[in-house]
């Protein structure tokens, strides 16, 4: 047997334990280790096969846990033009798990092993229910990877992820208010102008409505439908007030 496979078989063992034991984090050094005993050509192939007894793929298994370094040592070990593959085996990515669990180093680890491209198109990319990684983490207040999200875009690229919608029409922007995430509606709001905010607030989802509509249907949402009408408040006043101004 070649070196190369034996250590493709021991890697394997000790990611396939790490995946199906939460307590049993594999020791980094060693993980490297091995990857370097593996044929690069080999490596995708390998690491995309690995998962736990649920059939979650090893890096969607990291990014759930949010062990950065593990996930960066995994994508780093594989080609660049591999590794958005690798993050797309699951229909929800590593990205979308980590910005669920709230995990921002790991969403920043996993964007910074990709090129601008591939970042662009992983933020973008939406699961089988039609979730972007900003949904998901907008749906669980997870402010500050909310606005790691946001940050890695430039204000044009934001404006076109902000009003995306899933299968149920809802925004990002429709969960934080739903779901009273106030600080997180706010950071989805606090970019925009007066006018790129109107035209967010009023984003109707299949049931035809919009994000302070949906905050009104759902318990402890008093301060974010304060918060919302606020917004579209002094939105209307600063749309209103150029006018003016244009015209005077």
């Amino acid at each position: 047997m070649s070196s190369s496979n034996t250590a493709s078989d021991e890697l394997r063992e000790r990611v396939t334990d790490y995946c199906n034991h939460f307590r049993n984090i594999p020791d980094i050094e060693s993980v490297k280790n091995l990857l370097t005993k593996v044929s690069e050509d080999q490596r995708y192939e390998l690491l995309s096969s690995i998962t736990d007894s649920a059939g979650d793929e090893v890096l969607t298994v990291a990014a759930w846990r949010g062990h950065t370094e593990l996930c960066v040592t995994l994508l780093s070990s594989i080609p660049p033009a591999d590794r958005r593959k690798l993050i797309l085996v699951n229909k929800d990515t590593a990205l979308h798990w980590a910005a669920y669990r709230g995990c921002t180093d790991t969403v920043l680890g996993i964007l910074s092993c990709l090129t601008a491209d591939q970042r662009l198109q992983l933020l973008f990319t939406q699961n089988s229910d039609g979730y972007t990684a900003l949904h998901d983490a907008a749906r669980n207040g997870r402010t500050q990877t909310v606005r790691i999200l946001l940050d890695n875009l430039t204000p044009e690229q934001q404006l076109q992820l902000l009003p995306v919608q899933n299968i149920h029409g809802a925004t990002a922007l429709h969960y934080a208010a739903q779901r009273g995430h106030t600080e997180s509606a706010k950071t989805l709001l606090d970019n925009l102008t007066p006018e790129q905010q109107l035209k967010l607030l009023s984003v109707k989802n299949k049931e035809g409505k919009t994000a302070s509509q949906v905050s009104k249907g759902y318990d402890g949402t008093t301060y974010m439908m304060r918060t919302l009408d606020h917004y579209q408040k002094e939105a209307h006043y600063g749309v209103n007030f150029r006018k003016f101004a244009k015209f005077s």
